[in-house]
């Protein structure tokens, strides 16, 4: 009777692991029917993005390819400045040199008319005109009758003529 009993335990506790195994595998098997429905919706969200990206890619290489050719469209128009900056540089050159003579003859012609007449304000009186004339000739104009030296000018001690 005990191993009647026995047995009956045994035939019991294997029915109730079998319940319990047929109720795991029926959750394991909605969990494995869910992550099935959960991968095909992840594939087609991944196909939308890759195809979003792969249009992305493609835009980004028009754009690439755009601003390329009018980067290279523009290379004229920046050698051009660059010309520009080279001749205003020369012409800044020029204008120091210019500058310079004209200073170096004012100064040679102070000099020169300090030792012809006494006085500074003789001396510089004389010189403006000559500056301007250097100046107006430089700059590629007439010069004006006022400002041209003349004999009597010169001779007189202010500067002024006597008419």
């Amino acid at each position: 009777m005990i191993i009647e009993i026995s047995v009956a335990v045994v035939a019991i506790a294997f029915v109730a692991l079998v319940i319990f195994l047929i109720q795991t595998l029926r959750n394991v098997s909605e969990l494995l029917a869910q992550t099935n429905v959960t991968m095909k919706e992840l594939q087609t969200q991944m196909n939308g993005i890759s195809a979003e990206a792969t249009e992305l890619l493609r835009h980004t290489n028009e754009v690439t390819v755009d601003v390329r050719n009018k980067l290279h469209s523009l290379d004229p128009a920046v050698h051009s400045i660059k010309h520009i900056g080279d001749a205003v540089s020369e012409v800044t050159s020029s204008f120091k040199q210019a500058s310079a003579t004209v200073a170096d003859t004012i100064h040679t012609q102070v000099e020169h008319s300090k030792l012809l007449k006494d006085g500074a304000a003789a001396g510089l009186i004389q010189a403006v005109p000559i500056a301007v004339g250097l100046w107006e000739r430089f700059r590629g104009k007439k010069i004006s009758p006022l400002f041209q030296p003349t004999a009597d000018r010169l001779n007189t001690p202010n500067g002024r003529t006597g008419r």
